[in-house]
């Protein structure tokens, strides 16, 4: 249990870590139209990588420290985060970015990762 937590522990610190340089414009794709928000990398695949990879490291180490007070708190943290960017985040992008983002949405998963080649070069 201890060596699987590390294992998602680091998975989602990866995570949290590529989609922060995207968001940062790092590793970005340069040909092609650049969308105001990240299309590239993880982000084709969920809406929210970057909050996915912390909360992944968040269990990770609960499972590695086989706590449940800190299961309980990745819980939580899961919980508060999914009510922020439902209520809160995403109505402000979609005012923000109109059109595009409100097809982003329909077709990009907010949290489970969408399997298979993804691209998405009409929005």
């Amino acid at each position: 249990m201890r060596a699987g937590g590390l294992l998602l522990a680091a998975a989602g610190i990866a995570l949290a870590v590529r989609s922060g340089l995207l968001l940062l414009g790092i590793g970005r794709p340069r040909r092609g139209p650049r969308p105001d928000f990240v299309l590239a990398g993880p982000y084709l695949r969920v809406r929210n990588p970057l909050l996915a990879g912390v909360l992944l490291a968040c269990v990770g180490v609960a499972l590695a420290l086989a706590s449940w007070p800190a299961g309980a708190v990745a819980l939580g943290g899961a919980l508060g985060v999914h009510l922020w960017v439902v209520g809160i985040e995403e109505p402000r992008l979609e005012t923000r970015f109109g059109r595009a983002y409100a097809e982003y949405l329909r077709r990009v998963p907010r949290w489970l990762p969408a399997l298979g080649r993804r691209r998405l070069p009409d929005i």
